[in-house]
């Protein structure tokens, strides 16, 4: 038996990679990552009181892989107490206590009226059905339960679920459904209504928390924690089958290099995975190639108000007649008791086929863009912008069409003799961090078992 370089190697110093690296720290690990950071698109800039979110900022419950990883390195997460479907129609905001009453409250045509009220009852209905689905079952793993949540209502798009509407309406669903990056038609329904479930879920919301400190703070633990365990500046080139070792060909800094492992976890979009990856079945690599992502621009905004505004109670806001699809107030978790602190932090994104047009434009033409419907929706905020940063994410998130078959892949998983083993959140109807480090974790555990069965072959 050849003795490797490391026990494992991980590719990938996002959510997934770091939570694979982070299970199996008491091994020989090495983490190869292309930036000069690690969060993948966890990624948030410290400022005073406030902090800069650029990326994914919405933390699940306990008892997820994610909060369990958190707990473990020291990290707390703060609730969100604002209103999170606020929307902005025809010029105003409207933030109701009950996602019900939007077609009660809001200015609209008798049409437009009966219209969102029709749809807003059969999602009602889908999210129900999405809910029960999200519940686990006796003996299932989290990889068959995830993928039979996956199926869910994968049949259509989600266009086709949401049927032909008022031009407004479908304007308002297309901004909520671009959270997933992609337009209505090019996701299955159950992306949307997955969307719309994790808003809808109340008290239970899955969603419902932010990273005290910003989300940024997770790769930065990480840094600390995995130390020289990491190389960053680094591109991997090749992943290869030797024997019964994986050769992992990689360039740092311009200089290229070789490493050997007893086991390999790869945590790069699909894309790239299957373009490194030259030991994998025809099927897994079709799989991975067929894996759809959605670019998306976001920026953030520190302000400089002395005074209260009016979306302090506010935490999210769809904004169908903007250059973004959605407005985040990411001060508002901080709003909770005592004098208001002065400034405060906000970021707008957009995605699907705006934000592909967006990005063909400069971080200029982006910032000022969004300024300039920012501030129409607030114009307090004239004279109170302190700074800018904007974020292109290519790829952005993923997210399936409808029809996608992921069965190849999950088959892959299922199997115990291989050494090539892959994490991401495209292992899910539609990315987040819990996917993300979930599979990270079951990864870990399979590189893990074959290890300890390593150990004991040549004790």
């Amino acid at each position: 038996m050849s003795n490797p370089d490391y026990d494992v190697i991980v590719i990938g110093g996002g959510p997934s990679g770091l939570s694979a690296a982070w299970e199996l720290r008491e091994r020989k690990v090495l983490v190869l990552e292309r930036s000069d950071r690690l969060g993948g698109r966890l990624y948030s800039v410290s400022r005073g009181d406030y902090w800069l979110n650029l990326g994914g900022h919405l933390f699940p419950p306990p008892g997820s892989h994610m909060r369990n990883i958190l707990h473990s390195i020291g990290l707390d997460v703060i609730s969100i107490p604002g209103n999170k479907f606020a929307i902005c129609w025809g010029g105003k905001v409207y933030k109701p206590k009950a996602v019900a009453s939007l077609p009660l409250t809001m200015s609209m045509t008798l049409s437009e009226r009966i219209s969102l009220a029709s749809i807003g009852i059969r999602m009602l209905k889908a999210v129900r059905g999405w809910q029960k689905e999200m519940l686990p079952v006796q003996g299932e793993s989290n990889e068959k339960r995830r993928a039979r949540v996956a199926r869910y209502m994968s049949d259509i798009s989600f266009r086709d679920f949401i049927g032909r509407v008022p031009r407004r309406v479908e304007a308002l669903f297309s901004s909520a459904a671009r959270r997933a990056a992609a337009e209505m038609e090019d996701q299955h329904a159950g992306v949307g209504v997955s969307l719309f479930g994790a808003v809808w879920a109340g008290k239970g919301d899955s969603m419902a928390l932010n990273l005290n400190g910003g989300s940024g703070r997770f790769g930065e633990r990480m840094m600390e924690l995995l130390g020289d365990r990491v190389r960053y500046h680094t591109t991997v080139k090749s992943v290869r089958k030797d024997g019964d070792l994986v050769t992992v060909t990689f360039e740092t800094d311009g200089v290229e290099q070789t490493a050997t492992a007893a086991e390999v976890v790869v945590a790069v979009p699909a894309n790239q995975a299957a373009s490194i990856v030259a030991d994998i079945p025809a099927d897994v690599r079709a799989t991975l190639e067929r894996v759809q992502y959605g670019p998306f621009p976001t920026m953030g905004i520190i302000t400089d108000e002395t005074g209260p505004m009016p979306y302090d109670d506010i935490y999210a806001i769809t904004t169908p007649d903007a250059s973004f699809d959605m407005f985040f107030n990411h001060a508002n978790p901080l709003r909770t008791a005592g004098t208001r602190k002065p400034g405060g932090s906000l970021m707008v994104y957009s995605g699907g086929a705006p934000a592909r047009a967006m990005l063909e434009k400069t971080d200029e033409q982006i910032r000022e863009t969004y300024l300039a419907d920012i501030y129409r929706m607030f114009p307090q905020l004239k004279g109170h912008i302190k700074e800018t940063v904007v974020q292109r994410w290519m790829p952005g998130n993923t997210y399936r069409p409808a029809g996608f078959d992921f069965d190849p892949m999950l088959a892959y998983c299922e199997r115990d003799d291989v050494n090539i083993h892959f994490a991401g959140d495209y292992f899910a109807e539609i990315g987040n961090m819990e996917i993300a480090t979930g599979t990270g974790h079951e990864a870990a555990k399979r590189a893990r078992a074959r290890l300890l069965k390593r150990d004991r072959a040549s004790a």
